[in-house]
C-alpha cells in the first residue's frame, strides 16, 4: 500500500483545500486521522525527510503513511464475532476471493487474493472457539476485545508465510489460551512474520507450548501497547525460520511492555540462527525455569535503546544469552542473578557440530547502562559457578557504565576467556 508520493501530495493539498472537500485523512495501515481541511494550513516535511506533520496537529513518520486523501476511506474487512459456542462471519462488498466455514465456534477462512491486503477484525468471546486463517498474501488481524479459548489447539492460527499485521485496538483486552497435550506450536501461532501494533492488551498462555510462536520474525512496533505472556509450557515468544544468514530470523522490539511469567523454557527464544533487536520498549522477563533464558538467541544481540528487566529465579538459567555475539549500544539493562548456577549476561562459545552457530563468545558494551544483582550461589549438584557477565571469548567495552553488585561470595562477577579489551566506559564492582 505504500504509494504514497507525499512530495505531489503537498503541493497539490492547497489547490484541492478551495473546492468543497472539507476534510482529509491521513490513512495508516488500516486506520486513519481525519482533520478539517480548515484547520490544516499546510504539510512540512523534516529536515531528513524522514517525517511530516500535518498543520499543527500531529507529525508522522513517513515510512508509517500509506496515504492521504479527501475521501473517507472504505477498506476491505472481515469482521469475526465470537458468542460462546457459535459465531459470524460479515464482510464488506469490496472482500473478494474470501471463503470461510463455521463448525460451532471454530472459524476457517482462505483467502485466494495475491494482490489486496485485508483487515480480518475478530472480537466476542468463546472458552471452546477458534480462528484459522489461510491464505498466500499479507494479511492484518485487529483484535478488538477478544476472549477466546481452544481446548484442542491453538486459539488463532494464521497459515500465511508473509507479513501478518496485529493490531491490539485502543482500548481492548484481549485473551488467548489453548489447549493442554496437542501438537501445535503456540497458543497464538502465525506462519509468517507477525508485526504487532495499537494501544490495546493482550494476554496470551500457551498450555501445549509456546505462548506465542512465529516461524518467522516477530516483530513489537512502537505503537505496541502492553503484552502479557501469562504462562507458557515452552517458550513464552518464540521466533526463527531455520535458514542461515535470512534476516527473516528475528525478534525484534522497538515499543510496547513486553511481560514474560512462568515459561517453561525461554522467556523470549529467537532460534534457528535468529538475530535479536532491541530499540525501544520496556521488557520484563521473569526466568522461572531450570536451565532457561531471558533472552536467548543463536545468533547476535543488538540492543540500541529500551528497558529490560529479568530476574533470575531458577538455578542453571540466564539472563540474557547469544550463541555468538552480542553489541549493547544503548538502553538499560536491569538484572536480578538470584539462583544458583546462573549467569546473568552470557556470549557462549559453541563447538559441538550439532550446535546451530559456531564459534561465538563475544561481548561487546558500547552505551547500555547494566545494573546486576547476583547473588546466587555455586550450584551444589555440579559445581556450576553463578557468574554475573561471562564471555566464552572475548569481552570488549568502549562506553557506557556496568555496576555488578555482588552480595554472595560464592559468586564471580565477571569471567572472560579470551582477551579482556575494556578501553572506555565504566565497569564497577560492589
Amino acid at each position: 500500500m505504500k504509494k504514497l508520493i507525499l512530495s505531489i501530495l503537498s503541493l497539490a493539498l492547497f489547490a484541492t483545500m478551495a473546492q468543497a472537500q472539507q476534510q482529509i485523512y491521513v490513512c495508516e495501515g488500516f486506520d486513519y486521522d481525519v482533520y478539517e481541511v480548515a484547520s490544516t494550513d499546510d504539510i512540512r516535511f523534516s529536515a531528513d525527510g524522514l517525517e511530516v506533520s500535518i498543520g499543527n496537529h500531529r507529525t508522522y513518520e513517513l515510512e508509517d503513511i500509506d496515504s492521504i486523501t479527501f475521501a473517507e476511506p472504505l477498506f476491505p474487512r472481515i469482521d469475526i464475532l465470537f458468542n460462546g459456542t457459535s459465531a459470524t462471519v460479515s464482510m464488506t462488498a469490496n472482500v473478494k476471493g474470501v471463503t470461510y466455514s463455521i463448525n460451532g465456534a471454530v472459524v476457517t477462512l482462505t483467502s485466494t487474493t495475491l494482490s489486496e491486503e485485508y483487515l480480518y477484525s475478530v472480537s466476542g468471546t468463546s472458552d471452546n472457539g477458534s480462528l484459522i486463517i489461510n491464505g498466500d498474501y499479507k494479511l492484518t488481524v485487529e483484535l478488538a476485545g477478544l476472549t477466546l479459548t481452544n481446548p484442542n489447539g491453538p486459539a488463532i492460527d494464521v497459515e500465511c508465510g508473509k507479513r501478518i499485521g496485529v493490531i491490539l485496538k485502543e482500548g481492548t483486552v484481549n485473551t488467548l489460551a489453548d489447549g493442554k497435550n496437542g501438537t501445535h506450536k503456540g497458543a497464538f501461532y502465525t506462519e509468517g512474520h507477525p508485526e504487532f501494533e495499537g494501544g490495546g492488551t493482550l494476554n496470551v498462555t500457551g498450555n501445549t507450548k509456546h505462548a506465542i510462536c512465529a516461524k518467522e520474525y516477530l516483530q513489537f512496533k512502537k505503537s505496541t501497547g502492553v503484552v502479557n505472556i501469562l504462562g507458557a509450557v515452552s517458550d513464552g515468544i518464540h521466533c526463527g525460520k531455520g535458514k542461515q544468514n535470512d534476516d527473516n530470523s528475528h525478534f525484534q522490539i522497538n515499543g510496547g511492555i513486553i511481560t514474560v511469567n512462568n515459561a517453561g523454557s525461554d522467556c523470549i527464544d529467537a532460534d534457528d540462527y535468529g538475530c535479536m533487536i532491541i530499540k525501544g520498549g520496556v521488557l520484563n522477563l521473569n526466568v522461572s525455569a531450570t536451565d532457561g533464558t531471558g533472552l536467548k538467541c543463536d545468533s547476535i544481540i543488538y540492543m540500541t535503546d529500551g528497558d529490560v528487566n529479568i530476574t533470575v529465579n531458577s538455578p542453571l538459567s540466564e539472563g540474557i544469552r547469544t550463541n555468538h555475539t552480542a553489541y549493547f549500544d544503548g538502553g538499560h539493562i536491569r538484572m536480578d542473578v538470584k539462583a544458583d548456577g546462573c549467569k546473568g549476561i552470557r556470549a557462549k562459545r559453541c563447538s559441538k557440530t550439532t550446535d546451530t552457530v559456531l564459534n561465538g563468545g563475544f561481548l561487546h558494551f558500547r552505551g547500555t547502562t547494566v545494573d546486576m544483582n547476583i547473588s546466587g550461589k555455586t550450584y551444589a549438584a555440579d559445581g556450576t559457578d553463578c557468574v554475573g557477565i561471562r564471555a566464552d571469548r572475548d569481552f570488549t567495552q568502549t562506553d557506557g557504565t556496568i555496576t555488578l553488585t555482588v552480595a554472595s561470595t560464592d559468586a564471580t562477577p565477571l569471567v572472560v576467556k579470551g582477551t579482556d579489551n575494556r578501553t572506555g566506559g565504566t565497569l564497577v564492582v560492589k
